[in-house]
């Protein structure tokens, strides 16, 4: 009988005489790795690191991020990802630097009109152009002022949210520019905005961080709510400005009334914006937090999400009814 010959694989490996490599040369290859990568992804890694929140944390990682992109822009290594984000259409990471302010005209308080004329009644022909957007809260209650714009046939809607965004960290995601060269061309007659869920967070505010109670946080984020109002005024425009709900913490829904506070205040100012006080659409029997609500039916509805924070179909159904009652009553001749 002949000999079996041997399978090619156990012939390669039983010839082969491989050696495996010692731990600390893995460990030598992954650090060299792992700090190519840093130096590629440099600008990248400085964004991130200054989008964080004021603390000393942002501290620690803005400090170990600089050098690395101090010398990864040195030895031109993040040129390469700069490119292929240009070539395929995405913009290069931000610098960390200044942010853009956006410049708006604000009309003198004692000259500024008190009333406004009424939007126009639209028709299925001529339908009102709605956006509806902001941050997160934006997500479930946008896709429900979205359904009852669509269900009526006279609006023609847009939904535009951006998670963990807001008023307080242009550098992470500039609203003021975004609305003036991106929403605005639109021409929208009706917005409906939402902002401040992510909000409540340290501010620097000339070179010190301060904290949202800080009557100079507070007159800082007045500052940006009141360029905002004043950047999305037009003659035959309507803005809805929409307030926080209740919230499950206790000092998160404090942080949040301080912004509804200055929401309602500065939307006071200006007749072209309507605040809509989300927290008594919202609220329980003793006006606060409040999980579950009365149905159509009088059956208890799942109102709030399980963070205590976000909404569920049915709240955002709530609120986005609560907004429209408020559209109807700006129509010429009502609804």
């Amino acid at each position: 009988m002949s000999e079996r010959p041997t399978p090619r694989t156990l012939r390669y490996h039983s010839s082969a005489g491989a050696r495996p490599m010692s731990a600390g040369r893995v460990m030598l290859i992954g650090t060299i790795a792992l700090v190519l990568a840093a130096l590629f992804n440099a600008d990248s890694l400085y964004a991130t690191a200054h989008r964080q929140p004021f603390g000393w944390k942002r501290t620690v990682l803005t400090n170990l991020a600089g050098p690395v992109r101090s010398l990864s822009s040195t030895l031109r290594l993040n040129e390469p990802r700069e490119r292929i984000e240009t070539a395929i259409g995405r913009e290069p990471a931000a610098s960390g630097g200044p942010v853009e302010e956006v410049e708006v005209t604000t009309v003198p308080r004692e000259s500024a009109p008190t009333t406004t004329a009424p939007l126009r009644q639209p028709t299925e022909a001529e339908p009102l152009r709605l956006w509806v957007g902001g941050d997160s809260m934006a997500q479930d209650f946008g896709a429900a002022v979205e359904r009852v714009a669509s269900s009526r046939g006279t609006f023609t809607p847009t939904l535009d949210y951006r998670i963990s965004t807001g008023l307080s960290r242009p550098d992470y995601f500039n609203w003021p520019v975004h609305l003036r060269d991106d929403v605005l061309p639109t021409d929208p007659e009706v917005m409906v905005v939402v902002f401040g869920a992510n909000d409540a967070q340290p501010l620097e505010v000339d070179g010190t961080v301060r904290q949202v109670r800080d009557p100079e946080w507070q007159a800082e984020y007045r500052r940006r709510v009141g360029t905002t109002m004043d950047l999305l005024r037009s003659a035959h425009r309507r803005v809805i400005w929409v307030g926080q709900p209740r919230m499950r913490s206790s000092d998160f829904d404090h942080r949040m009334g301080i912004l509804d506070d200055i929401y309602a205040a500065e939307a006071k100012k200006r007749p072209w914006i309507r605040f809509v006080d989300s927290r008594p659409v919202l609220a329980g029997e003793d006006g606060g937090y409040a999980a579950y609500l009365p149905g159509d039916d009088g059956q208890p509805e799942l109102a709030r999400q399980g963070d205590g924070i976000h909404l569920s179909r049915f709240g955002a159904d709530r609120l986005a009814d609560a907004v429209f009652d408020v559209i109807d009553g700006e129509m010429d001749g009502g609804r």
